[in-house]
């Protein structure tokens, strides 16, 4: 979340670990050390905060359902279509 005028404080302190955090991509010194740093600076726990949130909001938004041109198209493959995809994809190489 770079704010136009450089870095913000969380990426000059944190770097990626901020996102690597938020990701659950830590291992358990790391997220304790980033933990700890968010415990004694507000800007960047709330850095942290907006990424959550962020990701939440992401993770709640419901993938847009296909359309109906797709559905009918894939309605009117043949079956041996789709076969003969398995099929070709076995003897790649």
């Amino acid at each position: 979340m770079t704010r136009t005028g450089g870095p913000s404080p969380a990426e000059h302190h944190l770097g990626d670990r901020l996102a690597a955090l938020v990701d659950g991509e830590l291992g358990h010194d790391a997220r304790e050390r980033v933990l700890a740093h968010l415990a004694t600076c507000p800007r960047c726990k709330a850095e942290a905060d907006a990424q959550r949130q962020l990701k939440a909001f992401f993770a709640r938004a419901a993938s847009p359902p296909p359309s109906e041109g797709l559905l009918a198209r894939l309605h009117n493959l043949p079956a041996t279509a789709l076969e003969g995809d398995d099929d070709r994809a076995g003897r790649a190489g």
